[in-house]
């Protein structure tokens, strides 16, 4: 059965098609993106323009016709908190499904958080050991731990590195006071978030997300040596390229290792709430975790698919209507 998995993120739409009875793994066997740029088209006040619900209405209808070609027997789609904390969320999840064809479902950020530990916990491979996972989304940054498939403690926090970089740095390079209001607000708000971490035992740390990955890239590169699948991100070599990254303009930042021009704005404010999430749990280092969110969900309706004879779309759909709002 071919799986249609079309992710509508803050910077780009992208369409997998997943083989569910062919492999256990979470690999697609095609997939295509296109910009959305909803993160550049969200004001300050959590309304994305009429400019960028265009702009991400043209991306979905890209993705959905490229993916026709390839017949899915399902397509399900999902917006991640770009779409879900939208002030006009109503509206951009209406229009983007009838550019779909199909409904536009949304993870709770606890159950998105679930469902990417869920990912990561397969990933690590070592079932019954205690596992965390870290992750710095566009919206949202998440803590969850555990020892089996499903974590014991999340911790969500709606400090993602677009929606800080919205709120508290809006210009480019942000000014000093800017930056300093950011720690400042983070210094209040992640220590006590993030309690229950600390001063645990947090077993195997692991780092989720392009924004971790693309700062892991950047950190353990030195001169023209670029270490391009870095297996770690520490906090020691992270912490000073914060005062680093403050004096560039989004431009300058996307010409350095790692960085994308898509998060080359948002890439200062991760570095920030990332050095100061590890030093509020007491970890040092996080190992890349190549799998996440997309992964999490072809698990999820892999086990729905091989569970759901001798009518495995409709245990697939099922599966949809229970995950998504």
């Amino acid at each position: 059965m071919r799986l249609g998995l079309l992710d509508i993120g803050s910077t780009a739409a992208r369409v997998e098609i997943v083989e569910l009875d062919r492999s256990r793994m979470p690999k697609a066997d095609w997939s295509v993106k296109a910009k959305t740029k909803l993160a550049e088209h969200t004001g300050g006040d959590g309304v994305v323009t009429e400019r960028g619900i265009e702009q991400a209405v043209r991306a979905v209808r890209r993705c959905v016709r490229a993916a026709a070609a390839e017949q899915p027997d399902v397509l399900v789609a999902f917006g991640t908190s770009a779409v879900r904390d939208a002030v006009n969320g109503a509206e951009l999840r209406c229009r983007l499904a009838e550019a779909a064809g199909t409904r536009i479902g949304v993870l709770s950020p606890r159950d998105e958080a679930a469902v990417t530990y869920c990912a990561a916990r397969r990933w690590h491979g070592r079932p019954g050991s205690l596992m965390t996972t870290v992750d710095i989304g566009g919206g949202t940054i998440d803590v969850a731990a555990g020892t089996a498939d499903e974590p014991d403690d999340v911790v969500t926090l709606p400090c993602g590195a677009a929606r800080l970089t919205r709120q508290y740095l809006p210009d480019d390079p942000p000014a000093p006071e800017q930056l300093a209001e950011l720690d400042a607000v983070l210094g209040q708000r992640l220590p006590a978030a993030l309690h229950p971490f600390a001063g645990r035992d947090l077993g195997h740390p692991l780092a989720l997300s392009s924004v971790l990955r693309q700062l892991a890239v950047l950190s353990e590169s030195t001169g023209t040596d670029v270490v391009r699948h870095p297996i770690r991100l520490r906090r020691d070599r992270l912490a000073p390229w914060i005062d680093r990254l403050a004096v560039l303009d989004k431009a300058q930042r996307a010409a350095l290792p790692g960085v994308s021009r898509s998060r080359a704005r948002r890439i200062l404010a991760g570095a920030v709430v990332a050095e100061r999430t590890l030093r509020c749990i007491g970890v040092e280092e996080l190992e890349i975790c190549p799998w996440g969110l997309r992964e999490g969900l072809v698990f999820r309706f892999g086990e729905a698919y091989r569970e759901g004879w001798p009518e495995p779309r409709v245990a697939v759909k099922g599966m949809a209507s229970a995950l998504f709002a």
